[in-house]
């Protein structure tokens, strides 16, 4: 955008920063939260694979217990119980060490079992973002369109600049305005752009957006946006399985696209899985099935008590957790790989005001529509709304930055930009808001702490008693 049109920003010489300092930068505080991520992450599955413990145990007793009917086996569920009781008569005498010891051994089945998860669903969610047009109603390029044509061009230059393979090109015939790159990997990616898009810019824009979009590829947002998914997925599938147990008809629509899902092959059916797993807390119909019409408590409440403590108790603390605490820390980190694609694209084009001009015609125009939920957070001008359709829906915080932020960084490497000023809390909001976001926190240990005394309550009455009184049975 020229001077004459708006009063663009100007930058001093220690102001201005070098593109390529501004990609290392963008790069490292990416790498920063996404090394908090990873150890959220990996705690959670901790804490959800002790949760889940006592009914992986007991399971696992009894078929030894099974087994040992012809040929002998240990005594596992005895040496749990004898272990357990040993704590609860005096924990004082267990070291340090040992405690933890003993929770990494009650967290190995429950750690098996999401590990299996994690990979099943990340080849769903590889097979999703792998889908064919028809996943998403975008068609190939019409050679004999001029506008058409000159976008599959200026994505062939941008991928010579990055040094990749040509990305396939696509295009939605909608009147959204916005482009978007997917696949599972950069080898699989390809790029759908709209017929709005193609409309509204120029030659030089249509470089600034396909610049953006293959600069996301390079920089390897199709393996992290899978790996990024897949994480929020394991969790949401824990929290949707624990609520199934009071919404009978809920959990029919659920299982049904989880077999359909995990068929080979790339489907509708593996977006739509992504998205609601991604989204645990969506509303949803609900139909109760606790009580039966005559008030009285069916036959399948009594045969799944069994599974309340562990499973259900670990899918509401595994999709709390995921909702406030790894989805806003996973949406930062994607909110940084948002600046690096700008840079890279600035890299590629060796123009700043090629992208800034091509945003600043998108704003304002509609953006979403154009295409599947579960890549909305790879489109160029993803939505910035908190629950905006996308996989970090479930998330408290923005998947993507303001308009004006993404300008602003523009700015500083060069672009003749106008971003509108912002409004931003005070200090005093700040030294307000700080003790309140502490005693949220600390509301949260709480929360965490209350949920596991009452998962073990629950999973002593109605996992392991059951359980022992089999292995007595049994044994």
């Amino acid at each position: 955008m020229s001077q004459s049109q708006a009063p663009a920003l100007t930058w001093t010489t220690t102001e201005r920063e070098s593109l390529f300092t501004a990609i290392a930068r963008h790069r490292r505080a990416a790498a920063r939260v996404r090394l908090i991520s990873d150890a959220c992450a990996l705690a959670l599955a901790l804490v959800v694979a002790v949760l889940m413990s006592p009914l992986c145990f007991g399971v696992l007793g009894l078929a030894l217990d099974l087994v040992n009917l012809l040929i002998p086996m240990p005594n596992l569920i005895g040496t749990i119980t004898d272990t357990v009781s040993a704590l609860i008569d005096d924990p004082t005498v267990i070291s340090a060490g040992r405690w933890i010891y003993l929770l990494v051994v009650a967290a190995l089945p429950g750690l098996a079992l999401m590990t299996l998860a994690i990979r099943s669903l990340g080849r769903v969610i590889r097979e999703a973002m792998s889908g064919d047009a028809a996943t998403f109603t975008a068609r190939a390029p019409n050679g004999t369109v001029l506008s058409e044509q000159r976008f599959v061009n200026v994505v062939a230059e941008m991928a010579i600049a990055a040094g990749l393979t040509a990305p396939r090109v696509l295009v939605a015939d909608t009147d959204a305005v916005n482009a978007a790159a997917f696949g599972g990997d950069a080898a699989h990616a390809s790029i759908v752009v709209t017929t709005g898009l193609l409309a509204e810019l120029n030659r030089e824009e249509l470089q600034g957006v396909a610049a953006d979009a293959v600069g996301a590829i390079a920089n390897g947002d199709m393996t992290i946006g899978v790996r990024v998914a897949t994480i929020l997925s394991t969790f949401g599938l824990v929290a949707k399985l624990g609520d199934s147990f009071a919404n009978r008809e809920a959990a029919r629509r659920f299982l049904r696209l989880l077999r359909n899902s995990w068929r080979h092959g790339a489907s509708s059916d593996d977006g739509e899985l992504t998205m609601v797993l991604t989204n645990p807390f969506e509303s949803a119909p609900v139909v109760p099935d606790v009580l039966a019409d005559d008030k009285k408590i069916p036959w399948r409440t009594f045969a799944w008590m069994p599974l309340v403590g562990p499973l259900v108790i670990s899918g509401f603390f595994g999709g709390v957790l995921c909702a406030f605490a790894l989805g806003p820390l996973l949406s930062l980190s994607w909110r940084q790989r948002r600046y690096l694609a700008d840079a890279t694209a600035v890299q590629l084009t060796r123009d700043p005001n090629i992208l800034g001009s091509a945003l600043e015609k998108m704003r304002g125009t509609p953006v979403q529509g154009a295409f599947s939920a579960w890549i909305a957070h790879l489109c160029v001008m993803p939505s910035g709304l908190i629950g905006a359709k996308s996989i970090f829906g479930g998330s408290s915080v923005p998947m993507a930055p303001s308009l004006d932020r993404r300008l602003k960084a523009l700015g500083i490497l060069g672009a003749q930009v106008a971003p509108r000023s912002g409004r931003q809390l005070p200090f005093i909001a700040w030294c307000v808001l700080a003790p309140v976001l502490a005693l949220i926190a600390g509301l949260m240990s709480v929360v965490v702490v209350g949920l596991l005394y009452i998962s073990v309550a629950l999973s002593g009455m109605f996992t392991w008693l059951p359980v022992v009184i089999l292995h007595a049975l049994l044994r």
